[in-house]
């Protein structure tokens, strides 16, 4: 019998048993085991205490998660819904971006354009928004957001509070972390939250600045299609990064790290 736990759920915000949820889902190349560390390890990492390289592991204890990563974040009721409704499109693009990836031996730095035939992209934003009310509290406090993703013939989402950006993530480290503010000079704090594991990447900001310019494509625009609309995407310079750090928008090579 699957394991449960009692709690919150993430999405319809009741108290129910709560089952496990892969984030991002176990078929995105998401079923390896991973090591979960403590916060204080977490920031000596994301600090390069002690001289240690942000992706170096090496001899740090932490809690191995034979599962992949994910959590108990949903109700069995909402987990089966959203899983039926959009995971398995979004498991789709990961496939076709592994296989652009492996077959063009992509290597990171660069830029893509290719077409996406036959996709529902209404389906793979849900799916996206769902994993980020996953590692974030309480539908981030959006009952609006909570009506969207529980409605899967619902179009009404907030363009303009949210913008939820797409790039490629090359193998190696996976880096998810909920919500957090960055500070930049002349544009102030950018609110930001990121999921970026092996092949695909996504960020989303909420109020974002005017100003301030993110890297990915912007994918707002699949919120103008229908549930059952399957169409071709032109996909147009999205870039392909690497993840050396747990630090959010951070795409440096290791190289670059001093």
């Amino acid at each position: 019998m699957a394991k449960t736990i009692e709690g919150i759920c993430k999405l319809c915000g009741q108290q129910k048993q709560l089952t496990f949820e892969h984030v991002p889902p176990e078929r995105a190349f998401n079923s390896v085991a991973i090591k979960a560390f403590s916060p204080k390890i977490t920031i000596d990492m994301m600090t390069g205490a002690g001289g240690r390289k942000p992706w170096d592991f090496s001899g740090l204890s932490g809690k191995v998660n034979q599962r992949g990563s994910g959590g108990f974040f949903l109700c069995s009721d909402c987990n089966s819904k959203t899983g039926s409704w959009y995971i398995s499109e979004y498991i789709r693009l990961a496939n076709i971006f592994h296989d652009i990836i492996e077959t063009n031996k992509l290597k990171p730095g660069i830029s893509c354009s290719f077409q996406l035939i036959d996709l529902y992209p209404l389906r793979i934003l849900k799916a996206i928004m769902t994993m980020y009310c996953d590692i974030n509290n309480g539908c981030m406090g959006d009952d609006q957001l909570r009506e969207f993703l529980l409605d899967k013939e619902s179009c009404e989402f907030d363009g303009e509070k949210y913008k939820v950006y797409l790039y490629m993530a090359s193998p190696g480290m996976r880096r998810i972390s909920g919500i957090s503010a960055i500070s930049y000079n002349r544009i102030g704090f950018v609110m930001t939250s990121e999921i970026g594991c092996y092949p695909i990447g996504t960020v989303l900001f909420i109020n974002k600045p005017d100003t301030f310019t993110p890297n990915g494509l912007l994918i707002n625009s699949f919120a103008e299609y229908k549930y059952n609309d399957k169409c071709n995407i032109d996909v147009v310079g999205i870039p392909y990064f690497e993840i050396n750090s747990l630090l959010p928008l951070d795409y440096r090579s290791k190289d670059k790290f001093n």
